[in-house]
């Protein structure tokens, strides 16, 4: 079935080959495979039994390019023929927006191919499409065999619909892409005009024509005298004895269930297989033009580099202090005999103020030195007093003067002081806040950025733990797989704290969640000695949550319950759910040191944190308070520490609209 992303214009269309055992679906693909350009197909995936022959289906991914603004994507699979695969034909082409049917030439084929023709339009009904609606063209392959029928008895046998038909040697290449062009544009078509695309179009002939520029162009010309295509590599899932010993004890197993529910499962590995291919090869291409970027900017650098060494050289040259500033009066440039004047390293100064420099009874010269300059007139040898770094003040002689740009606007001001005292003492160092604020706006920024990176780092190892012949092979990738889970588990409540999502509400059992969470933290409890254990309201409703945030609420009231447990004698830990009127409650207890008055005022407040462990109170905090709900402590002797987490059952404080109902 057509899927639409609307977010980025792309259309996904599923095309099936149909046809009987042997009359070339197969081969229709690997000649495809073979004819495309690299940048406009996926990697070809099939599902086969030992012999190499197709058992469940094959897929190949071609990309047609944007179409009048749409991505166009293609999905083309085949089927297996043979009789006793009925099941999985019927599967594969569940959701099939466009059928090309393959029959084979030869004369005693001609039963097989009205055998099969009748089979398609069965399992079609089976998957609720119809044979007289759905895009729908014809193949009459081996033509090149001695006993090939006529096209016209071919025709009146099978043709029924009177659809556009054509003869290929598909080993050869020969009919394989006229054929391909046929059913991409019918389908293309037939999906514009039901779901009223066309409407947007002003030209929708010249746009289907386009498809066919596209595709043709980027198509690979048939070498003359080609005897056969050579087959394409593809990624090849065998099919392997199923057991049933891990099955349910006393659960009756339907094999057609198994079989349907396996394919389904064989169909989208195959899908998010080649899908992340081409997000791998999307950004190897954009790591490329990232580096070609970033040599381009590390040489304009080099250059920038070089004039300012040459101008910093001249400056740091003269002996007087040179200090230049802007109209808000904050030191942009600073040369070493500043810095032996005043103290102050270039790292410490630049970026504060003048005023800095100047005593209090004095501040009001920085004011009016630049209001001078900005009329055009000049100070020169003004005979004053400045601070040196601890607050020594001593007398200096000080000129100033306009720095102006290539139009002749000042763009800022200099100020060149000679000391004319003897005091030379160097005090301490200033600490760069600014720096440290910096780092602080920028570390959201990051940790979402890594976050991202480390996605499809998780995704490609479990198919690749999955997907892994070798036992060895296995173990590195779930290495890989626990080391990048790890990272975004350390990521995940400082993002949540730093740059909080948006919530994505939608109704999710709070008791799931704690179990969940109770499953995640069991290895650390257990490491620790404590007992965790659990009693949740079986009777408890959906909450209009957000899920993952939720969890990870969960998990850090579990972790701190856990840390604090494990420092007292009996280390025991509890969690609870209960519902009370329109609210789900959920309380988590541990046997831990209490905490006093102040220290539970600021349980929750982020200056509070410590470590790792402590940040779990003001993750949830945070998290309930998004919701709409509130978060309290008590510690008490003889209960120890109970925090209490209330969280409305409707979303943001309203009822949910069972419990309205109700």
């Amino acid at each position: 079935m057509v899927q639409f992303n609307t977010r980025a214009n792309e259309i996904l269309l599923k095309l099936v080959y149909y046809g009987p055992g042997l009359s070339g679906k197969t081969t229709n693909l690997q000649a495809l495979h073979a004819l495309c350009q690299d940048q406009q197909r996926g990697e070809m995936f099939s599902v086969n039994t030992q012999e190499d022959r197709t058992l469940f289906f094959d897929l190949l991914p071609i990309n047609l390019g944007y179409i009048y603004g749409n991505a166009i994507h293609l999905q083309i699979y085949t089927v297996p023929g043979q009789v006793q695969y009925d099941a999985s034909r019927r599967v594969v082409l569940g959701g099939a927006d466009g059928v090309v049917f393959v029959a084979d030439s030869a004369e005693a084929k001609m039963q097989d191919n009205v055998d099969s023709l009748s089979n398609l339009y069965h399992n079609l009904n089976a998957n609720r499409l119809n044979i007289k609606q759905i895009p729908f063209v014809l193949q009459y392959n081996k033509r090149d065999l001695p006993d090939a029928m006529p096209v016209g008895v071919m025709n009146r046998r099978l043709n029924f619909r009177n659809v556009p038909y054509f003869e290929a040697v598909a080993n050869r290449g020969t009919g394989v892409m006229d054929t391909f062009l046929a059913i991409t544009r019918e389908t293309v078509s037939a999906t514009f005009k039901k779901y009223h695309l066309d409407k947007k179009i002003k030209d929708f002939d010249e746009m289907l024509n386009l498809i066919d520029t596209n595709i043709r162009s980027n198509m690979r010309e048939l070498q003359q005298g080609t005897e056969s295509l050579a087959q394409p590599e593809s990624t090849i899932l065998r099919h392997s004895n199923v057991s049933i010993a891990d099955l349910v004890p006393g659960k009756v197993v339907d094999a057609s269930d198994l079989l349907e529910d396996a394919l389904k499962s064989n169909m989208e590995t195959a899908r998010l297989y080649s899908e992340l291919k081409q997000v791998k090869d999307t950004l190897e291409q954009k790591n490329t033009e990232m580096s070609q970027l970033y040599t381009q900017l590390e040489r304009a650098n080099q250059d920038n580099l070089k004039t300012r060494r040459y101008l910093e050289g001249v400056i740091q040259g003269v002996g007087e202090a040179i200090i230049s500033f802007s109209s808000d009066g904050k030191i942009l440039t600073w040369n070493l005999a500043a810095e032996n004047m005043f103290g102050y390293t270039r790292a410490e100064i630049v970026g504060q103020t003048m005023q800095a420099l100047t005593p209090a009874s004095r501040t009001w010269e920085i004011a009016q030195a630049i209001n001078l300059i900005g009329q055009g007139e000049p100070i020169r040898d003004m005979k004053t007093t400045r601070l040196k770094k601890g607050g020594a003040e001593f007398p200096v002689s000080i000129t100033y003067a306009p720095v102006r740009g290539a139009d002749d606007r000042i763009l800022a001001f200099s100020a060149l002081m000679r000391d004319m005292g003897e005091h030379k003492e160097l005090e301490r160092k200033l600490v760069d806040s600014q720096s440290q604020s910096g780092a602080g706006r920028v570390l959201p920024a990051m940790l979402t950025a890594l976050s991202a990176r480390l996605a499809p780092i998780v995704v490609q190892s479990r198919l690749l733990q999955e997907s892994a012949m070798d036992p060895g092979q296995a173990t590195q990738a779930q290495k890989i797989l626990n080391a990048a889970d790890s990272m975004q588990a350390l990521m995940r409540p400082l993002n949540l704290l730093l740059n909080p999502p948006s919530l994505r509400l939608e109704p999710t059992q709070l008791n799931r969640l704690v179990l969940e969470a109770q499953k995640r933290i069991e290895t650390e409890a257990a490491a620790s000695g404590v007992a965790l254990d659990a009693s949740l309201d079986p009777t408890a409703p959906d909450s209009h949550i957000d899920a993952e945030q939720m969890r990870e609420a969960i998990l850090g009231l579990l972790r701190n319950a856990v840390f604090s447990a494990a420092k007292a004698p009996v280390k025991r830990a509890r969690v609870a759910t209960r519902r009370v009127g329109e609210v789900m409650q959920l309380a988590v207890q541990d046997s831990g040191p209490l905490f006093s008055d102040e220290a539970q005022a600021t349980a929750f407040d982020i200056a509070s944190i410590k470590d790792l462990d402590s940040m779990g109170l003001a993750v949830a905090a945070a998290v309930v308070r998004q919701h709409g709900g509130r978060v309290t402590m008590r510690s008490q002797e003889g209960s120890g520490n109970t925090i209490m987490v209330e969280i409305p059952l409707g979303p943001l404080g309203t009822a949910s609209q069972t419990d309205k109902a109700d």
